[in-house]
C-alpha cells in the first residue's frame, strides 16, 4: 500500500507538514520553514527503491516497510511468525 504521509500530516491538527522536494536546496528550504513553525512539524522526503546498489540502506534483514512489505509479510506467514 502506498501511503501518502504529506497528506496525513495535513490531516494531523497543528502540524506543519512541508514537501522535503527532491534536491538539497528543497529540503534546505523545507528545514529553515520548519524550524520557524512553533509546534511540532513533518518534512516528506521521497526514498528511492530500485537495483541501484547507491539506493540501499546497508542494512541486513527483511522490512516490513516500502515496496517489498507484501512480500516480507508473506514470509513471516510461511514460517509462522
Amino acid at each position: 500500500m502506498k501511503v501518502d504521509y504529506l497528506a496525513w500530516g495535513h490531516a494531523v491538527p497543528g502540524l506543519l507538514a512541508l514537501d522535503g522536494g527532491r534536491t538539497p536546496e528543497m529540503l534546505k528550504a523545507a528545514l529553515e520553514q520548519a524550524w520557524k513553525h512553533t509546534g511540532l512539524a513533518l518534512i516528506h522526503t521521497p526514498v528511492y527503491f530500485g537495483p541501484d546498489p547507491l539506493g540501499v540502506m546497508g542494512v541486513y534483514g527483511r522490512w516490513n516497510v516500502g515496496n517489498w512489505c507484501d512480500d516480507v509479510q508473506a514470509m513471516r506467514h510461511e514460517i509462522g511468525l
